[in-house]
């Protein structure tokens, strides 16, 4: 419409300037102009003529010429004062200069007139063609303003054309627009009208009762629903008041309080709100429960209130029936809890007084025999015993008896201390227990440290049963949740076994087992996640696990913490309310290391400076034998793969020798781990074995084991357990790039800068060492550069390199060429990803 009015508007006013030019070309505008050019040439006439008759120098004659002259001059002005007239505009300017000179002579004497005409004839002799070229020019200048004129005409003719085609083509647009709105229209209103019958029809048929009121408290519509309902019909219904007709009389004063409400403020407390649940009245005065939900719908006249309500009298009735058998069911579930519990406690009594018989029985005096059928007995007796304590644990968690002792807990010290506990579970399955406390920053809090404890321990056990011969890592850390503040956040992570996908939701069920073969690889009753499980919803917390078959599983537990100041701490680290004792520190010992690479020897010599022994080197196996010749040794910590005289060598030459040390044991410090290598070891007289890379804990242990030559022999591995560490190397693609406890004892054995420096002493020898490694043709030089360059890299943290290399030289070992070239492919990437880990944690 707006743009129908604009053109309008413009197609008028260009109307009106065409009407306004065409009457101008009617009109004499030029006239006045040509008139006053032509002037200029008749009075230049009849000024020559008057000059020809004042040479006779009468008064009379000069007098005329002085009013032609005048008159001449006055109508050169008119003619420069006249518009449009730029081409004889010069003209006119020159031929007024050139009367202006004579100005003075027209307005002075005659006798100074008569001294001038010959001037003044010499002047009128040089322009006499000026006057006609300026008429000329004022005809062409009319000429060109005339068809100027014509154009513009025609142009704004043709514009408002142009603009009276767009209009009409907007008024027909318009026309079928408002066509196309009146058949919609149409359309819809049927529409509406069948929505209306369809809506009218499904409340008349609705199952529930829908009321309609409006916002004065009147019925304005009752369908059928509601007649069976409420016992009254649709006429009887509409108009009345609801309150008076459905709400019982207890009820009123609230329901017309809400009302009054709504009309004072426009708020509801009932529309819109949901399901409600009320009591209502039918015809016959029965009061009965319903559930009710309102919608409101406002309108051009108010606001109605639609109410769909529902009779749940017989929900209400089987609703009391449930709860009754429900209160029955705990009445008798809480009976049987008390008798399972009454019952295992007395179970527990007379095992523990059999476990202590049993333990009274240990002896010396009881042949091998008996050893065993009593060790048989005391591993059964606690088997049982673990049992009976997890369904006690689900009994007391059940029954609500389970009190939580809130302490204020440094969670570093907590799950140091979980560790340390879980040790000897960890080594008799050859399982490798891992404390990753990176991410963990000093901070205490109040939790209870019993049901952490115990979640860690079941957690645990778990992992170390599922991952024999792998790795199990437990790491903490803090983070922010999402709307719910700081959060605590507990890991535990394997490689072993996984679990399947459709398993992941049964494993916190109670009594649940995925081991279920026949086989029975690992025991239990399957509470151990039930109890962690419930633990877990006791804290406030939740655990999530996470799980892929042949690769490993993580179980992650978040728990919302209350900070605390760590002086406030007052709980033990160990499960164990005893602590355990810490061993007493060993001897001092005078120790031989032989090893023939740099790195090595210089980490190893500052473990054992640390633990507090006396360290002298050796470079190679010839060095070491011409060392143990001159000064005896408490022990000598012997390399394997070294040039010219390797380890092996070495030992054969020093005991079987005449020297102080012939009888000093030698312990294999190697990466050879393989069953029938170890066999050699012991068959030339090594009293020991150690693996590289070395743990301190380890090397602790064993030195204690040592000192007063009190040397325990080395023990061949189990078949089983050979077999798991075959398994771990060939898993080292999924460790992790770096050991950080190593390094960060390594960071506490050496100094920022000490390790900075081994590592760049790594990542120079890497480079000299891995291009040969790699050019390698015959499988023996393949293997020993891998072990030499996994030594090194062992020994300084570098996890996934070590077991790569590992790996390719088992393969070689084996006589696997595609395996170990396969295998050697994927070294340039590891190093450099290794290296790059390594600086960028040391800051390099």
């Amino acid at each position: 419409m707006l743009i129908l009015v604009l053109g309008m508007s413009i197609a008028a006013y260009l109307a009106y300037n065409v009407w306004d030019r065409i009457q101008a070309l009617d009109s004499a505008q030029q006239d006045h102009a040509e008139w006053v050019f032509t002037q200029i040439e008749i009075e230049f006439l009849k000024t020559d003529r008057a000059l020809a008759q004042a040479e006779s120098a009468t008064p009379e004659a000069l007098d005329e010429f002085r009013k032609r002259f005048d008159i001449f001059y006055s109508r050169v002005l008119l003619a420069e004062r006249v518009r449009n007239n730029a081409k004889a505009k010069p003209k006119i300017r020159e031929l007024r200069a050139l009367l202006d000179g004579f100005l003075p002579a027209i307005d002075g004497s005659d006798a100074e007139l008569i001294a001038a005409l010959d001037d003044i004839d010499a002047m009128l002799r040089s322009i006499e063609d000026v006057p006609r070229e300026i008429a000329l020019a004022s005809i062409a200048i009319a000429s060109e303003m005339s068809q100027n004129e014509r154009h513009e005409i025609v142009r704004l003719i043709e514009v408002m054309a142009a603009i009276v085609l767009i209009v009409t083509l907007a008024l027909v647009g318009a026309v079928y627009r408002l066509s196309r709105q009146a058949s919609r229209l149409n359309r819809t209103s049927q529409l509406v009208e069948e929505n209306h019958l369809r809506l009218a029809t499904t409340l008349q048929a609705s199952l529930d009762a829908i009321v309609v009121i409006n916002e004065r408290g009147e019925i304005e519509d009752f369908n059928g629903s509601a007649e069976e309902i409420f016992g009254m019909t649709h006429e009887a219904a509409k108009g009345r008041d609801y309150i008076s007709l459905l709400i019982p009389p207890a009820d009123r004063m609230v329901h017309r309080e809400r009302l009054e409400r709504f009309r004072r403020t426009g708020e509801t407390e009932v529309a819109d709100k949901g399901r409600r649940e009320f009591e209502m009245i039918d015809h016959a005065g029965r009061i009965f429960p319903v559930e009710m939900s309102v919608s409101q719908s406002r309108m051009g006249q108010g606001s109605l209130f639609i109410a769909y309500i529902r009779d749940i009298t017989e929900k209400r009735l089987r609703e009391a029936e449930i709860i009754a058998a429900r209160d029955e069911a705990l009445d008798a579930y809480q009976e049987k809890s008390r008798f399972f519990a009454m019952m295992s406690h007395e179970m527990r009594t007379p095992l523990n007084g059999v476990i202590s018989a049993l333990q009274l029985l240990q002896d010396d005096r009881l042949d091998d025999e008996q050893k065993r059928y009593l060790d048989a007995a005391m591993t059964s007796g606690e088997i049982l015993l673990g049992h009976i304590n997890d369904v006690l644990a689900i009994e007391r968690s059940e029954a609500g008896t389970y009190e939580q002792v809130r302490q204020t807990c440094d969670m570093t010290v907590l799950m140091a201390g979980i560790i340390n506990t879980m040790d000897p579970l960890a080594e008799a399955g050859g399982t490798r227990l891992h404390l990753d406390l990176t991410q963990l920053d000093d901070k205490a809090i109040v939790t209870d440290p019993r049901a952490i404890q115990q979640i860690l321990v079941n957690l645990l056990s778990n992992a170390i049963k599922f991952s024999p011969g792998g790795d199990v890592t437990l790491r903490g850390w803090f983070a922010k949740s999402a709307g719910k503040g700081e959060a605590f956040h507990l890991q535990v992570e394997d490689d072993g076994s996984g679990i399947p996908a459709g398993d992941i939701d049964r494993i916190f069920e109670d009594f649940v087992s995925l081991d279920s073969r026949y086989e029975r690889r690992t025991g239990g009753t399957g509470l151990g996640l039930g109890i962690v499980r419930r633990l877990v919803k006791r804290l406030g917390g939740e655990i999530t696990c996470e799980s892929t078959v042949g690769e490993g599983t993580c179980f992650t537990l978040r728990l919302p913490v209350e900070l605390a100041d760590l002086a406030e701490i007052d709980c033990d680290a160990a499960p164990n309310p005893q602590k355990r004792a810490e061993p007493a520190a060993a001897q001092r010992l005078n120790l031989l290391l032989v090893d023939d690479n740099e790195i090595n020897r210089e980490l190893i010599k500052a473990m054992l400076e640390k633990i507090g022994h006396d360290v002298t080197l050796a470079t190679g196996g010839r060095e070491a034998i011409e060392l143990a010749e001159d000064a005896p040794f408490d022990a000598i910590l012997m390399d394997i793969s070294m040039p010219e005289v390797n380890g092996i060598q070495a030992t054969k030459a020093i005991l079987s020798g005449e020297g102080p040390n012939r009888e000093t044991p030698i312990i294999a410090v190697t990466a050879h781990a393989m069953p029938k290598e170890r066999a050699e070891f012991s068959a030339v007289g090594m009293s020991g074995f150690m693996q590289k890379p070395l743990d301190m804990k380890v090397l602790r242990a064993k030195l204690r084991e040592l000192s007063g030559r009190a040397v325990i022999p080395e023990q061949a591995l189990p078949e089983r357990l050979a077999s798991a560490q075959s398994s771990v190397q060939a898993k080292s693609a999924k460790r992790p790039l770096l050991n950080e406890q190593q390094i960060a004892d390594l960071l506490d054995l050496l100094g920022a800068e000490k390790l900075r420096e081994r590592v760049e002493k790594l990542d120079q020898q890497v480079a000299t060492d891995l291009p040969d490694l790699m050019a390698a043709d015959a499988l023996p030089d393949l293997q020993a550069r891998a072990h030499a360059m996994a030594g090194m890299c062992g020994m300084l943290g570098a996890d996934r390199l070590h077991g790569l290399l590992k790996e390719i030289e088992t393969a070689c070992k084996t006589d696997k060429d595609e395996e170990a070239r396969a295998l050697a492919e994927a070294l340039p990437a590891t190093c450099n990803a290794t290296l790059a880990a390594m600086k960028a944690q040391l800051n390099l």
